[in-house]
């Protein structure tokens, strides 16, 4: 597998993760975290820092004898290599995995290690975690959970405090070049790498159907500052045709999986699905509704977008790749569902953000909670461990031009255009809104979006009906968070 493709599959398992897309990549606040012999009994002198001149990254840490220990980390994917003494095809190896194996190389010999990487399918991730902190013997040393999954290791108490464990020097809490917390409440359980703007969801549109169709063009739209509700509606509905003359429409203004899309219209609208600081559900928040009745719009009323089956069963019909058809215009879009590879899509793609919402003050286009990385609680000389991911997680050391020019590849197999990219960046760096809705009460949203486009409800019903379940669900978490303190 090459690189690009190592790295769309952790995307594709953050936006699984995430449920679309708390995570914060602003540095947290508060005092340093103790040494490591604080946190456990097993490698004081991991934290110290080296006296010597800091020629790379790494060399903040002093070397660890872990006496030939094997240092498991688990994704719920294949991750290649996953042994270092796995051998490389010379005919597909990419510069990015021969680095990634120099550097696990040297990693083994400074801390006398071995790093194993095993792969747990996504619904065994939360499960092996929990049976295994219970029996004493944590599955693995890292383990890669969804924000959901996160969540209830913070209620059940089975997952470190990162922020007690890291040494004083951490890049997660100082430079952030190699890898950002993903914070839950102001405080870290989970952390994920570095990366150069490569997730996020947003607007992807077909260049060669709109330019046929005649109407303007969403990126001039955006650079116009004039992309919004009213004008994706419009190009919507100039796009939505019967092409063949049977009397049924075969063209389509927008596609995608409602579930995907509904978050990023009501985050673009400046609403909210959950209110951190008071704790309450945003559903029946204005803006949230007024993004509610847009979909009513765009599938009751308007008519305007694609779904295979409007009856349900939107994740497995495969909704989401329709829009590879060529007869879509606008379509909800993350980059790992753009083919870098052959075959590649018949016409040339853009990029946008969520189009701004009338209601709209925070300039916000995309939804995110984010999971990433644990540390299982058990787990023997946690620092240490934290070490070596954040070393892991730079292969090229301060040789930061080429681990961009490297990670950028990817952008450029999917987007023709460097307008293109740069918005995908931008969308991906700048524009994200936290919302913790997705790990503490599993997608209530969900369900309003069904009563509306399979039920026909009204947006006053749906949100009516679901309305208390959402709440009694944040309730019950917070009790539980709340316990564990």
């Amino acid at each position: 597998m090459k690189r690009a493709q190592r790295i769309l599959s952790w995307i594709l398992s953050a936006s699984l993760l995430a449920g679309s897309a708390g995570c914060s990549s602003s540095k947290p606040s508060g005092s340093a975290a103790p040494p490591a012999s604080a946190a456990s009994g097993g490698a004081a002198a991991s934290s110290a820092v080296s006296s010597a001149p800091e020629a790379q990254p790494w060399d903040k840490y002093e070397p660890v004898d872990l006496k030939g220990r094997t240092i498991t980390i688990a994704y719920n994917w294949q991750h290649i290599p996953s042994v270092t003494t796995e051998k490389l095809d010379s005919k597909t190896v990419t510069k990015g995995e021969i680095q990634d194996m120099k550097n696990m190389q040297r990693i083994e010999k400074k801390y006398n290690c071995k790093i194993k990487y095993i792969n747990i399918p996504y619904d065994q991730l939360y499960k092996k975690l929990t049976a295994s902190v219970m029996a004493g013997a944590p599955c693995a040393d890292l383990i890669t959970q969804a924000s959901g999954m996160v969540m209830n290791g913070i209620k059940s108490n089975m997952i470190e405090d990162l922020d007690k464990i890291f040494p004083k020097n951490a890049d997660i809490i100082n430079d952030q070049k190699f890898v950002v917390p993903a914070k839950f409440f102001g405080k870290t359980y989970a952390m994920n790498t570095y990366n150069i703007g490569t997730n996020g969801g947003g607007i992807g549109f077909n260049r060669d159907l709109i330019k046929k169709i005649g109407v303007e063009m969403p990126d001039d739209l955006y650079e116009k500052g004039e992309w919004n509700w009213d004008n994706f509606l419009k190009i919507a509905k100039a796009a939505t045709l019967d092409t063949n003359g049977d009397g049924k429409n075969d063209q389509w203004g927008l596609g995608g999986i409602p579930y995907n899309l509904m978050p990023q219209f009501i985050a673009s609208n400046g609403g909210y699905l959950f209110d951190g600081e008071n704790m309450e559900t945003g559903l029946d928040n204005p803006k949230t509704v007024e993004a509610f009745n847009l979909f009513n719009t765009l599938y009751n009323v308007e008519k305007v977008a694609y779904l295979k089956n409007t009856k349900g069963d939107w994740w497995s019909d495969k909704t989401s790749e329709d829009f590879k058809n060529g007869n879509i215009a606008m379509f909800y879009i993350e980059l790992y569902m753009i083919p870098s590879e052959a075959p590649k899509l018949s016409f040339q793609i853009g990029f946008v953000p969520t189009p701004k919402g009338p209601s709209d003050t925070e300039g916000k286009s995309w939804m995110r909670c984010d999971g990433g990385m644990v540390i299982p609680k058990g787990v023997s000389d946690p620092t240490v461990v934290y070490q070596i991911f954040e070393e892991l997680a730079s292969p090229w050391g301060s040789d930061f031009e080429t681990r961009d020019k490297d990670a950028k590849k990817w952008l450029e197999k999917c987007f023709p255009t460097e307008k293109d990219i740069g918005r995908y960046q931008k969308n991906s760096l700048e524009l994200y809104k936290l919302d913790y809705s997705s790990a503490i009460e599993d997608w209530s949203c969900n369900s309003v979006i069904s009563n509306i486009i399979r039920n026909g409800d009204t947006v006053a019903k749906a949100v009516k009906e679901n309305k208390q379940q959402s709440q009694a669900k944040i309730d019950t978490t917070m009790k539980a968070i709340k316990a564990q303190k």
